[in-house]
C-alpha cells in the first residue's frame, strides 16, 4: 500500500498510522515516483491527497492516471473539503473510497479497512452529499440512457460479479473464461448502460436497484442429458457507497 499526500511528513504519518494499528505494508511515496514504482512492482491500494498541489487538482488526476493504468489498484482519496463537486470528482477519477480530513483517525482506519476488502467507503455527511449530487446532477450515473435489460446473459454474469468486487481474474477463473474476454465484456457492458467505470457501475445499479432474474440459459454449458437441471439467475447484491455499520463484501483476491 502507497501513501501519497500533499507533503511527505503527512504521508509519512498515515503510513506509520496503517502499520501501527493495522500491520500493513505501507510506505509513503513523492507523487513524481508513485507511477513509476506501479510500473515496476504490483501495488494492491493507493492511498491520495485530492489537493497535492495547493489550489489544484493534482491528487484527483494522479488517481485517473492510476486508475487507468492500474484498474485493478484500489484508490482511497483524502479531501480537504467534502463538497459536491470533490466527492464526485474523486469517485468519477476512479476512487473507491472519499475520507475527509475532518473526520478522525479511526474512521481513517475503517475507510482503509473496507476499501481494502472490496468495499465502496465515504463518511455519512459524504454519503449524503453524494447520494443527493447524483440524484439532482446530470452525470454519466444519473442520467445514463442505458438499460441493464439490454446486456446478454453473460454480460450480465460478469456485471455481477464485478459489482460484487471481484478482480477480472477471479471473474475469469469462476466463468471459465480468459481476462481479456472478461474485460471485453465489461467493456460491452458500460457502453450498453451507459457508465464509464466500476465505480459508476456499482452507483448505477445502487440507485436503480436493479435485480438481475433473467435466466442465464444463454451462454451456459448445458448439463448432460439425465441430470437434473439447476435453474440460474443472477441478482445483484446491493451495494450502498457508505459501508458504515453493513458488513463489508469480501473479494475472493485481496492484495496489500
Amino acid at each position: 500500500m502507497l501513501i501519497v499526500d500533499r507533503d511527505s511528513m503527512s504521508s509519512q504519518l498515515l503510513a506509520d498510522a496503517l502499520v501501527r494499528s493495522r500491520k500493513y505494508d505501507a510506505a509513503a511515496i513523492p507523487s513524481s515516483k508513485l507511477l513509476k514504482m506501479m510500473n515496476v512492482q504490483e501495488v494492491g491500494m493507493v492511498v491520495i491527497g485530492a489537493d497535492l498541489r495547493p489550489g489544484t487538482d493534482g491528487g484527483m488526476n494522479l488517481a485517473e492516471l492510476v486508475s487507468r493504468a492500474h484498474p485493478q489498484t484500489r484508490i482511497v482519496i483524502l479531501l480537504d473539503k467534502a463538497s459536491r463537486g470533490s466527492i464526485i470528482g474523486a469517485f468519477r477519477s476512479g476512487a473507491r473510497g472519499v475520507f475527509s480530513r475532518q473526520q478522525t483517525m479511526t474512521e481513517f482506519l475503517e475507510c482503509i479497512d473496507y476499501v481494502r476488502k472490496g468495499c465502496i467507503w465515504a463518511g455519512r455527511k459524504e454519503s449524503d452529499i453524494l447520494l443527493d449530487a447524483l440524484r439532482n446532477i446530470p452525470g454519466p450515473v444519473a442520467s445514463a440512457a442505458g438499460n441493464v435489460h439490454t446486456l446478454t446473459s453473460r454480460e450480465l454474469q460478469v456485471v455481477q460479479k464485478a459489482a460484487q468486487g471481484k478482480t477480472n481474474r477471479v471473474i475469469a477463473q469462476e466463468l471459465a473464461l480468459s481476462e481479456h474476454t472478461v474485460k471485453n465484456y465489461l467493456f460491452r457492458a458500460f457502453d450498453k448502460i451507459g457508465v464509464s467505470s466500476r465505480v459508476e457501475l456499482l452507483f448505477y445499479l445502487t440507485i436503480r436497484g436493479h435485480t438481475f432474474s433473467r435466466s442465464l440459459d444463454e451462454d451456459t454449458p448445458k448439463p448432460p442429458s439425465g441430470e437434473r437441471r439447476a435453474s440460474h439467475t443472477v441478482r445483484n447484491r446491493a451495494i450502498a457507497p457508505a459501508a458504515l455499520n453493513a458488513e463489508p463484501v469480501q473479494s475472493d483476491h485481496e492484495t496489500t
